[in-house]
């Protein structure tokens, strides 16, 4: 497998991760649980690649990713991730990601962790802790690659 072929499906990973343009109204109640919607501000992410070990597509190369986010199209705060190859797969869209990331909102940061597959439609990955307003955060960060949406739902 070439290095272009794992920094597209990393390239994949990130945007899938990060959200891209909706149309979605960004935040919601559901009795004692919320979720906020965001979007990434950048619709051309370049995460940074970093190769690890052995030359080429291995487990522990990881992907960097920072970027932008909106809430209702508006600037909201910012996002960052790192994406570590666990398990590579036929293809690059098969590879198996352990990623972890913050997304800083101006209330407070939501910390999440969890596993990523490209080619998955939907996935989560679990909030881990968070800051100010979202101090006691938990629930999950919910990734709709084919909608581009990134839900964070907050369970209360």
């Amino acid at each position: 497998m070439s290095r272009i072929r794992i920094g597209a499906a990393l390239a994949v990973a990130a945007l899938a991760l990060a959200g891209t343009a909706s149309a979605d109204t960004g935040e919601k109640s559901h009795g004692h649980d919320r979720t906020i919607t965001l979007t990434q501000a950048d619709t051309t992410l370049q995460p940074t690649f970093v190769d690890t070990g052995t030359p080429g597509p291995s487990a522990g190369d990881l992907a960097v990713i920072h970027d932008g986010v909106k809430l209702n199209g508006t600037p909201a705060g910012s996002y960052n991730q790192v994406c570590t190859l666990t398990a590579l797969g036929s293809s690059p869209f098969t590879s198996e990601f352990e990623c972890v990331g913050s997304i800083t909102l101006k209330d407070g940061t939501i910390t999440m962790a969890g596993p990523f597959v490209p080619a998955r439609a939907e996935q989560s990955a679990a909030i881990t802790g968070g800051t100010g307003q979202y101090r006691t955060a938990h629930g999950e960060v919910v990734i709709r690659a084919e909608a581009d949406q990134l839900l964070v739902k907050l369970a209360r």
